[in-house]
C-alpha cells in the first residue's frame, strides 16, 4: 500500500506488448503515478530493488517469464512480499484466475482493460 502522503505512488508496469505497455503507463502517469514499464518478469525482478515499487501490474502471458511466476518470485521475496499486484491477461479462464490469486495477486483484470475502471480499481487497492 502507499500512503496518503505520496505524491506519486510507484507502480511497476509489466507488459511484453508495447502499445499496451505505453497506453497504460501513459494512463498512469496522467493520474499522478511514478511508472516503471518493464518487458518481462526477469526484467521486473531486476527493477525491484532500485526502482521500490509500491504496487506492480502485471500481464501474464509473457516470453522469458510469465506472470504467474513473477508473482511467486515477488512473494518470496521480503521487500517485495506485502506489495499488492494485479495480474492483467487476455485469457480470462478460471484456471488461469485460480494459478493468479494463488501465486499472490490481489486483483485479476481481464484484456481489453476498462481504463477507468482500472483507476478505480487501482485507488481501492489503497483504502
Amino acid at each position: 500500500m502507499w500512503a496518503e502522503t505520496d505524491i506519486k505512488p510507484r507502480v511497476l508496469l509489466v507488459e511484453d506488448a508495447p502499445f499496451l505497455r505505453y497506453a497504460f503507463g501513459r494512463l498512469l502517469r496522467l493520474h499522478g503515478f511514478d511508472v516503471k514499464e518493464v518487458n518481462d518478469g526477469r526484467e521486473a525482478l531486476a527493477s525491484v530493488e532500485d526502482f521500490h515499487p509500491q504496487l506492480v501490474l502485471t500481464d501474464l502471458m509473457m516470453p522469458v517469464m510469465d506472470g504467474v511466476e513473477l508473482i511467486r518470485r515477488l512473494r518470496e521475496l521480503p521487500e517485495t512480499s506485502e506489495i499488492p499486484i494485479v495480474a492483467i491477461t487476455a485469457d480470462g479462464n478460471e484456471q488461469t484466475e485460480r494459478q493468479a490469486r494463488e501465486a499472490g495477486a490481489v486483483d485479476f483484470i481481464m484484456k481489453p482493460i476498462d481504463l477507468p475502471s482500472l483507476l478505480e480499481r487501482l485507488k481501492a487497492l489503497n483504502a
